[in-house]
């Protein structure tokens, strides 16, 4: 593995931590609206919350795939639907 990829890895495993550091943050925000009532200020935090979250975990995914070398396909595929409806079923 080169060292490329090795930081591509390890960046994304950082992202994948932002992430889940971030869910529960929104989840902890959603709570505290629960119990003391949403202001604008909680609604905001929260939606920023789940936004960095999303964010971060699929940005995450795609570095450690693209690390791995698992990010598109590399074969053709040979399903029907790919030939164009060609060939017995």
């Amino acid at each position: 593995m080169s060292v490329v990829s090795r930081l591509a890895a390890l960046a994304g495993a950082l992202l994948l931590a932002v992430s889940a550091l971030a869910a529960l943050w929104g989840v902890g925000l959603v709570g505290w609206m629960l119990w003391a009532g949403p202001t604008a200020t909680r609604v905001m935090a929260t939606m920023v919350a789940f936004g960095l979250s999303i964010g971060c975990g699929l940005t995450g995914v795609v570095l450690r795939k693209h690390a791995a070398g698992t990010l598109l396909p590399s074969d053709v595929d040979l399903s029907v639907g790919f030939r164009g409806g060609q060939g017995g079923l």
